[in-house]
């Protein structure tokens, strides 16, 4: 990340104001997937919602991969970002990644399709929240 724009995240995040977050989990036939719900404190009825899906290889619901040395929660931080400005967000871990480990079947028989139908899973159990 560029270091004005890390910069700018962390002083949005020192005045930051979400309200809280919230485990969620969505049942598959494979297992169930582990994601985190974060809310803004002053959430409008049926406020917006983002859904944020990390990058690829075994990146973590909150932007984190052991490919790389630390951490960088880019996506937690996002999610923060998004709530302080009235914005609702899930993020989760993929199949096969972190919490989400025993969701995962064999890598090597995962299909870019099975992403893609979790991503909408996770998207209809959202529209389904009354908030």
């Amino acid at each position: 990340m560029h270091l004005a724009a890390l910069a700018l995240v962390l002083a949005l995040l020192a005045g930051s104001t979400y309200a809280a977050d919230e485990a969620a989990q969505l049942a598959t036939a494979s297992g169930t997937l582990q994601g985190t719900l974060t809310l803004p404190a002053r959430a409008a009825p049926r406020a917006p919602v983002a859904l944020l899906i990390a990058g690829s290889g075994p990146t973590d619901r909150d932007g984190n991969t052991p490919l790389a040395a630390g951490r960088n929660d880019a996506l937690k931080l996002l999610a923060q970002a998004l709530a302080d400005g009235g914005v609702a967000s899930l993020r989760y871990d993929k199949r096969g990644i972190a919490a989400s480990a025993g969701a995962g079947s064999d890598e090597s028989s995962l299909r870019f399709d099975d992403y893609v139908d979790d991503a909408a899973a996770w998207a209809a159990q959202l529209a389904r929240d009354p908030r």
